[in-house]
């Protein structure tokens, strides 16, 4: 303060507060304006790192699952062709028999005037049988796939062109009869770049290559491969800096599922700076418009605007605080006075909308509550009588009715009790969006061996090993982690019903400041392509026929942790169980 201090005892001695008081009020002002805009100026600029990172992300997930359905259909096309009759017919006798029922076969597919993809069939020992189509740039004999299904080859280049190769091997019953491949030319050229960018906004750039290197390609010309540091960061993490070339970009990369290629999604680092420089460019003259009229008024009436305006800072203060009751003394219709006049109104507005908001949202819960009173009890209603009948019928006139007739009533009541039971998880799953939730010190131990302990009463006799591991307490709501934690248990014990021993564990594993909860099983499994799915209502990933349930269950536990501020994730594989992951913050009581 000692600076500020000495310059203002420096001032000429003849000068009043009248004087003094304005000058220093300018240069407040100034230095309030020079904070607020780079203030102003960080958050917008942070902002648009958001915006873009989400525009990217979302533009490269967007495009990899485009390019994804593209390479399915091209193995689904190779794996059908590998199994043909007549290719089968054709590589089994060494290429010299049924080669015009082969050619037919892929010709369906590829023809002989085609430029831009080819056709082969090769035996076992790396020699070319047959070929259709003209494009002719990969002799290289192609590996036996080893798998039942097709696979995406890398991108390779041969002078200006780049081609890929989608392989399948033909067998009859285990003996390998050759492989079949599809080589198809990659179309580069200003219209195809034209196409794809304007599918994520004209000034996002699009590139695409393999992940572990060269070639690479922004779908007109050949590229050198982008930094690595943008290759490693996939979209789920966020997007990045870096330089390619000369110029500084801002991207996000994700893989494309199938293929060994990556694509990424990037900005000029120009374009995601441009809504923070508009806004130092707009807000530039307002706040020197401010500042000259600061500096007027604080000339102009420098002894009666100190204490209106200390009144309006704490007003303002007040309601950004939340408190909308403070309001600023009127005195006079001179400029203070309009300021005065205009804070109260825009504080009367400001509350009379938090009003109008409260009342819509009471609004909104009661029409919500009305429809869940009309999902849980007219819709019960039918559903007790369908149960009720049917269940009469079975008890009271069994004799009468024959054996498909009690089968159908059978299949009557379990849908009934079935459609029941979803009215319930659905009600249960919309009525997590309203619940409050009362977070608390909540011993996951405790929680998770009384859940342990009602499972093994439902399971019955059936042998079921259930570890839990020793488990730190989390800071949640009891009830609302009990509901999620005893779905996950409750799932492992019904997927590991066909194992014997089934085997359960429960247990935890440290990250950073939270803590990752898990549920462990070795029962049916899933296949991890289709992980995205399992949090999604009415998702299933096995049929009815082999494990009941409505498909909620794990719709219910991802709202219930991200309520909590954490995430559910999952891991496994087909026939060797099932671990769900979930994170919870730390209790530190």
């Amino acid at each position: 303060m000692w600076p500020m201090k000495w310059s203002i005892e420096r001032w000429p001695a003849n000068w009043s507060i009248e004087h003094k008081l304005p000058v220093f009020v300018s240069i407040l002002l100034l230095a309030v304006v020079i904070v607020l805009l780079s203030i102003g100026y960080g958050e917008v600029r942070r902002a648009s790192r958001v915006v873009a990172g989400e525009r990217l992300g979302r533009a490269t997930h967007e495009l990899a699952d485009l390019f994804q359905r593209s390479g399915t259909q091209q193995r689904t096309q190779m794996t059908t062709l590998a199994s043909d009759s007549a290719v089968v017919s054709f590589l089994s006798w060494g290429g010299r028999r049924g080669r015009d029922e082969a050619l037919a076969a892929m010709r369906r597919i590829v023809n002989d005037t085609s430029s831009s993809a080819a056709i082969e069939l090769w035996d076992p020992n790396g020699h070319l049988l047959l070929r259709t189509g003209r494009l002719n740039i990969d002799d290289r004999p192609p590996s036996l796939p080893t798998s039942d299904s097709a696979l995406v080859g890398p991108l390779v280049q041969h002078d200006t062109i780049l081609y890929y190769a989608v392989a399948a091997a033909a067998r009859r019953g285990e003996q390998p009869l050759g492989t079949v491949r599809q080589v198809r030319r990659l179309s580069l050229n200003a219209r195809a770049r034209s196409t794809m960018t304007g599918l994520a906004g004209g000034d996002v750039s699009l590139l695409l290559g393999n992940a572990d290197g060269d070639p690479w390609t922004d779908l007109a010309t050949i590229i050198p491969a982008p930094p690595a540091m943008v290759r490693t960061r996939t979209s789920t993490a966020g997007s990045v800096s870096y330089q390619r070339g000369k110029e500084w970009k801002r991207g996000s990369a994700a893989p494309i599922p199938g293929t060994p290629w990556m694509i990424i999604a990037e900005l000029p680092r120009a374009v995601v700076r441009a809504p923070a420089n508009a806004y130092v460019r707009r807000m530039t003259p307002i706040a020197a418009v401010i500042l000259v009229i600061g500096a007027l008024g604080a000339w102009w009436g420098s002894r009666r605007l100190t204490t209106p305006l200390r009144q309006i800072t704490s007003a303002a203060e007040g309601i950004a605080g939340g408190d909308l009751q403070p309001r600023v003394s009127v005195h006079g219709e001179d400029e203070l006075g309009r300021l005065a006049r205009s804070f109260n109104t825009m504080a009367e507005r400001v509350a009379d909308a938090q009003h109008r908001l409260e009342e819509k949202v009471a609004e909104r819960t009661a029409e919500l509550e009305s429809f869940s009173y009309s999902v849980s009890h007219d819709l019960r209603a039918p559903l007790r009588a369908i149960h009720g009948f049917a269940r009469i019928l079975q008890e009271d006139h069994r004799a009468e009715l024959g054996a498909e007739a009690q089968r159908l009533l059978g299949i009557i009541d379990q849908n009934t009790l079935r459609m029941g039971q979803l009215i319930d998880d659905l009600l249960a799953f919309s009525r997590l969006g309203r619940q409050e939730v009362s977070k608390k010190h909540v011993d996951m131990g405790e929680l998770a061996r009384g859940i342990v302990d009602d499972v093994r009463r439902t399971e019955g006799d059936r042998p079921l090993e259930i570890a839990v591991d020793a488990l730190p307490p989390a800071s949640g709501d009891r009830a609302l982690l009990r509901q999620a934690l005893g779905n996950l248990v409750q799932n492992a014990a019904k997927f590991t019903r066909g194992r014997t021993p089934a085997r359960i564990e429960i247990g935890t594993q440290p990250d950073g400041g939270r803590t990752v909860y898990f549920v462990k099983d070795n029962g049916a499994g899933f296949d991890e392509r289709y992980a995205g799915k399992l949090f999604g209502v009415f998702q299933r990933l096995h049929r009815a026929e082999e494990f009941e349930g409505t498909g909620v269950g794990l719709a219910i536990v991802q709202r219930i942790v991200e309520r909590h501020g954490g995430r559910v994730w999952a891991e496994g594989k087909v026939n060797e169980g099932a671990t769900f992951y979930f994170t919870l913050p730390r209790s530190e009581g």
